[in-house]
């Protein structure tokens, strides 16, 4: 990742430990694949100690490979697919993959965050920053949910407003703490 680019505009790729919708490629051992290296309709490729990652598809539905650094450039490829918990997304990756190199439409990548859970995920980054910032709940709630939504006074003690800022400090804290991990889980 680029240091110098705002946090919007990095592109963020995973170890496969981490995120299993990460398609693993290795060099095919069993004689049957037909796909190779040269034909992977590839974007974009970023090289790293564990091999190359390549991303394919269009920006809002792409899917994500990594294959050996030293595989070569026509090499016939299979997919790794380990049996763990994650499996089932795996696979739907895989398939994602598959799609995207069939040339068909691909639809959204496996596990995608939904536009309302990325606007509660953002909600509490920024409730996170203003209680870091010492402000108070109610400024924080004035600022995330406007200042016409919040009442006056002791009113906003036991408004709901008042509950839902302090539930997105305490989710925001945890994603700070690691949590954002469980977001690349199935």
């Amino acid at each position: 990742m680029d240091p110098r680019l705002a946090a919007g505009d990095a592109e963020v790729i995973w170890l496969p430990s981490l995120d299993p919708r990460l398609v693993q490629l290795v060099g095919d051992t069993s004689g049957l694949a037909v796909i190779t290296t040269s034909d992977l309709p590839v974007h974009q490729v970023r090289r790293a100690d564990e091999g190359a990652y390549a991303k394919l598809g269009l920006p809002t539905g792409a899917s994500i490979a990594l294959a050996p650094a030293d595989l070569p450039a026509d090499a016939p490829l299979m997919a790794l697919v380990p049996l763990d918990a994650s499996a089932p997304t795996r696979l739907e990756a895989l398939a994602h993959f598959w799609r995207i190199l069939l040339g068909q439409s691909s639809g959204p990548p496996p596990g995608d965050i939904s536009p309302s859970r990325r606007e509660r995920l953002a909600m509490a980054l920024r409730a996170v920053d203003g209680r870091q910032a010492s402000a108070t709940r109610r400024e924080i709630a004035e600022v995330i949910f406007g200042p016409d939504a919040v009442p006056d006074g002791v009113a906003f003690d036991d408004h709901h407003l008042r509950s839902r800022t302090s539930r997105l400090i305490r989710d925001g804290l945890a994603m700070i703490a690691g949590g954002y991990r469980k977001l690349l889980k199935p």
